[in-house]
């Protein structure tokens, strides 16, 4: 999986070769990566980060001096639990200035509710949201219908932490009440990312045996998507784009050997293009 980057530099003026990874444009502001369900910053074993929830991206925006934080919120929790946990977090790391929040799945809702809701509008300079169900889950509409549980047992396994919360606030009813409960804060810039995963590849990457069957499921009910969520959920924001992959290929995961132009491929040169984004809202807030 990905992780290591290595920049290569140009042979000559004559003879010039492609920097890859592409240098991270650099920003004045933090940056806070923010997970999604299930999520984590990174594993660790024996005291050595091993796997990182944002595959390679954090080193390689520090790289160019870029301040980065990558939160931890609960793995599982309702939306409001979690954007406590965020802003929380945002507060002890990020000190008092602006911040761009960058959020997977469904850590661009607990972005949004700690924008609307827990005073953050006037530290965000802008939301970038990947592969975020805005609109609701269809495959989170399902399982609760495969996983009514009595009380008891659903408080036990609230206990260790695998809190149904989670499922219930991602349904597309309860998204309905969270959109009109949590508006956009006119301060802030946002934007979205979409994945689109071609049903073919449902096979290949056994690291997500998953997606066999919420692939189809999704196409069926809402049309192209990443294998957990579909492109009319993930749209949000006055900016949109569609990269050619799954859900966690949003965050740089991808076969090794693969190309940037693969389906599932590195993610370097549009993260790089999102960096560039944000570079210009700096420039355009500084003007205001």
């Amino acid at each position: 999986m990905a992780g290591e980057f290595q920049l290569v530099p140009a042979q000559s003026p004559d003879h010039p070769v492609e920097v890859y990874p592409p240098p991270a444009p650099r920003l004045r502001h933090p940056v806070i990566l923010a997970h999604g369900l299930f999520g984590f910053d990174q594993v660790s074993v024996l005291g050595k980060p091993m796997v990182h929830y944002f595959a390679g991206m954090p080193a390689w925006l520090r790289a160019t001096g870029n301040v980065v934080h990558v939160s931890r919120v609960a793995p599982m929790g309702a939306i409001a639990h979690r954007a406590s946990q965020l802003a929380q977090f945002i507060e002890r790391h990020a000190g008092q200035g602006p911040v761009h929040l960058i959020a997977h799945s469904m850590g661009g809702l607990d972005s949004r509710f700690a924008i609307a809701r827990l005073g953050l509008g006037d530290r965000v300079l802008s939301l970038t949201t990947l592969g975020t169900p805005h609109r609701g889950s269809v495959i989170a509409d399902k399982v609760l219908g495969w996983t009514r549980l009595p009380p008891g047992i659903e408080h036990w396994l609230r206990r260790f932490g695998a809190d149904l919360e989670a499922l219930r606030d991602l349904a597309r009813p309860s998204m309905v009440e969270f959109n009109l409960r949590v508006p956009d804060d006119p301060r802030v810039r946002y934007a979205s990312v979409a994945g689109e995963f071609s049903p073919a590849w449902s096979w290949r990457m056994g690291l997500f045996p998953h997606r066999i069957i919420t692939t189809p499921i999704l196409q069926a009910e809402e049309g192209p998507n990443d294998g957990m969520v579909s492109l009319a959920s993930a749209r949000w924001g006055d900016h949109f784009e569609v990269w050619k992959g799954d859900h966690f290929n949003l965050v740089n995961w991808h076969l090794p050997g693969s190309r940037p132009e693969d389906e599932n491929g590195p993610r370097w040169r549009q993260w790089a293009d999102m960096m560039t984004r944000l570079r210009e809202v700096e420039t355009s807030r500084s003007l205001d």
